[in-house]
């Protein structure tokens, strides 16, 4: 990769925090109800300027773990993506990864979680083939141990299901999951 190139031309990266307002109290007070993290990699724009997507994702240790959504054949997307995005050859690989998502206790269960992702695929995904996600259960953030790992399966069980209620999908043979953008807005396409 060039030695000019900055992480922003492809790899843009925006984070903050997340308010609700109760809806029992009468004022409009607004309380934190958590923080989320998320990059949208603009792939056309680094292949276009020569630079390889590997490169561009391994800029962030948290963009890395998304390696595996690419192909091996220039231009693609890996074998298992196409299979579900029902396509040999994807045009774009330009992509949202919603990286970073923590609910305080006290909100959740009023499913927050997926409100904010279908705002964040509503106002990011512009230009994106797919968005990404690692269900990964923050509480064992450093945390997994041998005694505690039937309890993180279950908990990443858990939360593969309840984005699979936005639509997103596993794919097969690593951690991640995808949600066909073409197909969730189509008139974008």
């Amino acid at each position: 990769m060039p030695e000019d190139c900055e992480e922003e031309f492809y790899l843009s990266e925006y984070s903050g925090k997340l308010f609700v307002n109760l809806e029992d109290e009468e004022d409009d007070t607004e309380y934190l109800a958590g923080e989320a993290r998320l990059f949208v990699v603009h792939a056309e724009a680094a292949e276009r300027e020569g630079y390889s997507l590997f490169e561009v994702l391994d800029l962030r240790a948290e963009s890395a773990a998304y390696m595996p959504l690419i192909g091996t054949e220039a231009g693609n997307f890996s074998a298992p993506v196409c299979r579900i995005l029902g396509e040999e050859m994807v045009f774009s690989r330009n992509m949202l990864i919603l990286d970073r998502l923590t609910i305080e206790p006290k909100f959740r269960g009023q499913a927050l979680g997926l409100r904010y992702i279908r705002a964040a695929l509503q106002r990011f995904s512009i230009g994106c083939r797919i968005a990404a996600i690692k269900p990964f259960p923050l509480q064992f953030e450093g945390k997994v141990t041998d005694s505690n790992k039937a309890e993180f399966r279950a908990a990443t069980t858990k939360l593969k299901k309840y984005y699979g209620r936005e639509g997103f999908r596993p794919i097969k043979g690593t951690d991640l999951m995808i949600l066909d953008l073409e197909e969730r807005f189509p008139d974008q396409y």
